[in-house]
């Protein structure tokens, strides 16, 4: 199956096309945790609870979060926090109907919670909503400014619609306030291509300090540009440089099965 930019929304360790790029929100898809269950119920207080569940969310146990969040629900119904963990992990569960109900209900209860309006934001990506999204993402932005991850949020939903000068303003906003952000580099650098600067998209790329991992990168950015033989060119030097680069061996093998590449936000990375 092809690699797709969906890739960039994660913390793209994750067997992605590109590398560490995307919302940091945003996550991969679950496989069975072996994260131990937490305790059982009667045994945690109602705060812990909420902190158990956001642990598990964070480390992607979202089996042992669920029986969590509904306690949480049932014990602690108006608690924004409580609604915005419940309305992360249906959206990353794809039931984006509830998803929105239970952000939406997070956000009514606390107006200036700002990772609720950036999950909704988010959930707006996943549905091909940007224009929708885009206003959350500055809602986001509007209450919690310092934020680098929101600004990177706005910029990969910009970078979606085709809008690539905007989101280059946005994600240079971010690296401001955090220069070492190596998953806004990575995105930036799609934004450039996009755009045809591919000395710009390169020098982005390699600020993550990982040479296979930017060439890959570029490779995909290539490819996306219907360039085949410079990404292939691209994918071998980074497997020359890293063998166990496995993003670039996964897009060299879609690549030479003749899949296309596509533009396809998939949930990864970790809540915020």
């Amino acid at each position: 199956m092809k690699i797709t930019l969906g890739g960039l929304l994660v913390s793209l360790c994750l067997g992605c096309g590109g590398a560490a790029g995307g919302p940091r929100e945003l996550r991969a898809p679950r496989a069975q945790s072996d994260v131990t269950p937490p305790p059982l119920d009667g045994q945690i207080d109602d705060e812990l609870t909420v902190q158990l569940a956001e642990l598990m969310l964070n480390e992607r146990a979202d089996e042992h979060a669920v029986p969590l969040l509904q306690r949480a629900l049932v014990k602690q119904p108006d608690d924004a926090r409580v609604h915005y963990l419940y309305g992360t992990l249906l959206r990353d569960r794809g039931i984006y109907a509830q998803a929105e109900a239970s952000l939406r209900r997070a956000i009514s209860l606390d107006p200036k919670m700002a990772p609720a309006q950036a999950g909704l934001g988010l959930l707006y990506d996943l549905k091909r909503n940007h224009a929708e999204a885009q206003r959350w993402h500055a809602a986001a932005i509007a209450l919690d400014p310092e934020v680098a991850r929101f600004r990177n949020n706005l910029g990969f939903s910009l970078y979606l619609a085709g809008k690539n000068t905007e989101a280059v303003v946005a994600y240079e906003s971010a690296l401001k306030i955090d220069p070492a952000a190596a998953r806004v580099y990575v995105n930036l650098g799609f934004a450039y291509a996009a755009m045809g600067q591919t000395a710009d998209a390169e020098r982005a790329f390699r600020q993550t300090g990982d040479e296979a991992a930017a060439l890959n990168n570029l490779a995909l950015a290539h490819e996306l540009k219907g360039q085949p033989e410079k990404a292939r060119l691209l994918y071998n030097k980074a497997l020359g440089l890293d063998p166990r680069q496995r993003a670039a061996a996964a897009n060299l093998e879609a690549l030479d099965e003749g899949n296309q590449p596509q533009i396809d936000p998939t949930p990864k990375g970790a809540t915020p």
